[in-house]
């Protein structure tokens, strides 16, 4: 079962364009507004930390230190690395702001080092179908000698390769950081945390069988292109890439999420700014 999308543009944040097809998204964001700045500082130990510790009042979970721990890690990646950590950062305020019946049950933190997790990018769970998808984030600036829409369909191409390869590996490393993370994340939800780590322990016993299998997992694609506007990318080749990519069924239900903004430097600059 797929996520009930409607086709059309909606206005929730502003200064972002969204608009919503059946399997498939297309977002603008044309302005780094007052609105999504408000988003990031109220979702930003969520996202880190994982819901539980987020909601408790202990200080090493405040927003103030969340910054402080973000760019500690940030600060000491390369910059292929860094565009990916903000990539990452904005894919989780769209799927929270856009795709409200799916919540986040991972920790974006990996609390073994200083470090972004390990594994997968983000693992969403609907409530509703009682299903976890996992997500892929590729981020980029516009390729040597490409459009927008060709560094785009770069994008998505990377982003399907890689986690279709995970998937099929019989690698119980992915699925026990998965598992662990969920622990993180929903230490004090207990009714989302056991139908969770249900669905993660039978992935992981099929795994420790040898019998992974990409085309039984339900994913979004993201791809975050960071170039300027005046050559946007196209939700006409969004959906054709989609429709090219599910004839192979190489998944199960698929989404496809695509977003561009000028830069990401705003973004660095602004959180650089509340740590201060």
């Amino acid at each position: 079962m797929t996520l009930q999308m409607n086709q059309e543009e909606i206005s929730i944040i502003k200064g972002v364009r969204f608009h919503n097809f059946s399997e498939y998204a297309v977002c603008h964001i044309e302005d780094f507004s007052d609105d999504l700045k408000d988003r990031l500082r109220n979702q930003l130990s969520y996202i880190c930390f994982g819901a539980s510790k987020a909601e408790s009042s202990r200080k090493a979970y405040s927003y103030k230190r969340t910054l402080i721990e973000f760019l500690n890690r940030y600060d000491s990646k390369t910059s292929d690395t860094q565009m990916g950590m903000i990539g990452e950062l904005l894919t989780h305020i769209l799927i929270s702001s856009y795709f409200p019946e799916l919540s986040a049950v991972s920790p974006y933190f990996n609390m073994e080092e200083k470090s972004i997790k390990k594994g997968f990018d983000v693992i969403l769970y609907s409530r509703g179908n009682q299903e976890l998808w996992i997500t892929e984030v590729k981020s980029g600036e516009l390729h040597k000698g490409k459009s927008a829409n060709e560094t785009l369909l770069d994008l998505l191409g990377t982003a399907k390769r890689d986690l279709q390869k995970r998937l099929n590996e019989n690698e119980l490393t992915l699925w026990e950081n998965a598992i662990n993370g969920a622990y993180v994340a929903l230490e004090n939800k207990k009714d989302v945390k056991d139908a969770v780590l249900e669905i993660l322990y039978e992935v992981e016993d099929s795994v420790a069988e040898e019998r992974a299998d990409s085309k039984n997992k339900n994913v979004i694609l993201v791809a975050s292109l960071f170039s300027h506007l005046s050559d946007k990318i196209q939700a006409n080749e969004v959906k054709k890439y989609y429709n090219r990519m599910t004839r192979k069924k190489s998944f199960g239900n698929v989404i496809v999420l695509s977003f561009q903004k000028n830069t990401y430097q705003k973004v660095v600059d602004f959180l650089k700014l509340e740590a201060q």
